[in-house]
């Protein structure tokens, strides 16, 4: 039996306009990263290119292993939220790996959920730097409460 069977599914539109949003985000410009919804099932992360704030890891020019994990954390947490038809999702823990570094001017992050319950959903994604080689990998657990996100609270 498929657990996500009865899970409602985003429409393309609904996936192409969430990808727009947070493409124009403020912070998801600073940071460099594009998101890419268009592979059915797949939350795909690009940083194209990598500016100097991305690197520094072991004090050379490889990206950070702080800007790794973040972007680790954004596929996973919207793995989660493609995988629940946009329910209310957030990330309860990161397991990575890291295996290079990752040097060169693009990278890019593939996450897909792996199976699911109720309230907890399993993914898994990995970086590849420009060449294509694996350079470091990521399971996660996504925390589900099911319904839509809450407004942001007025300050």
């Amino acid at each position: 039996m498929d657990p996500t069977a009865d899970l409602p599914k985003l429409t393309e539109g609904q996936l192409a306009k969430f990808q727009d949003e947070w493409n124009a985000h403020p912070g998801m410009r600073h940071m460099g990263v594009r998101l890419d919804f268009s592979t059915p099932g797949v939350v795909r992360a690009l940083v194209d290119p990598v500016r100097g704030f991305h690197r520094g890891g072991m004090g050379t020019d490889a990206v950070n292993g702080a800007v790794i994990a973040g972007v680790f954390d954004l596929v996973i947490g919207f793995s989660g939220y493609v995988h629940t038809g946009g329910g209310r999702v957030g990330v309860a823990q990161l397991s990575m790996q890291y295996i290079r570094p990752v040097v060169g001017d693009r990278f890019q992050v593939e996450g897909r959920v792996v199976r699911s319950g109720k309230t907890m959903i399993f993914a898994t994604a990995q970086l590849e730097d420009e060449r294509g080689s694996v350079c470091a990998r990521c399971d996660g657990i996504v925390s589900a409460r099911g319904g839509e996100m809450p407004a942001p609270p007025a300050f």
